[in-house]
């Protein structure tokens, strides 16, 4: 089967998604909320400090996985941004005229495909779902309303945030599942749970003095 009709397919699907999200279901409460969840720098500082907290202050487990998080997302902002430079899709603010960029959103000149606010964001909200599954409700509804801002504002179309989305996923899960790892062997800890069940038999069979 021929690619190009399949692209093109995807294209008109993109281009529909852009329209409906940035165009049809644009709205006062939307156009001041979305500025301020699409800028990183609103997250960076109470992230930070959440980060530092845990490496000082809380236990050893939480201290690795709070730099197992850093690093996480170094790397997926990194491989996405090469993913991007290889692909080299140009951002739909610089296509279409309809997609009209609120006032205080940036159309910058990197490109689209894949989104790296979507990869960071749904990478780090695997990752603490992984490790703190009470927190995943939280972490995903961020990422997802963090994503949604990128077409809402016109900077990406939505499979850029798709792919994102899902590159940050698959870094994410198998992230979790490393630094769970490294946090046992860092605590000590019997993987088997044998050692536990040997001294729970051992306390049970010591005859009483």
């Amino acid at each position: 089967m021929p690619l190009a009709p399949w692209f093109d397919r995807v294209r008109e699907w993109d281009i529909a998604g852009l329209r409906l999200i940035a165009i049809s279901l644009r709205n006062g409460l939307f156009d001041s909320l979305m500025p301020v969840i699409t800028n990183k720098w609103n997250f960076i500082g109470p992230l930070a400090l959440l980060i530092l907290y845990l490496i000082l202050f809380r236990p050893r487990k939480d201290q690795l996985l709070a730099i197992s998080a850093v690093a996480l997302v170094l790397l997926a902002d990194t491989t996405t941004q090469i993913i991007k430079d290889l692909v080299q899709r140009i951002r739909p603010c610089h296509v279409f005229q309809q997609a009209q960029l609120l006032q205080r959103a940036v159309c910058t000149d990197s490109f689209s495909f894949p989104s790296n606010h979507a990869s960071n964001t749904f990478a780090l909200a695997a990752f603490i779902s992984y490790n703190y599954p009470r927190l995943a409700v939280p972490s995903f509804l961020t990422a997802g309303l963090v994503g949604y801002s990128r077409v809402y504002l016109s900077t990406h179309y939505p499979t850029d945030v798709l792919a994102g989305a899902g590159w940050g996923m698959l870094l994410g899960f198998m992230a979790g599942m490393v630094a769970q790892r490294l946090t046992r062997l860092g605590q000590g800890d019997d993987p088997t749970g044998r050692e536990v069940a040997k001294e729970s038999v051992g306390s049970q069979t010591t005859p009483s003095q």
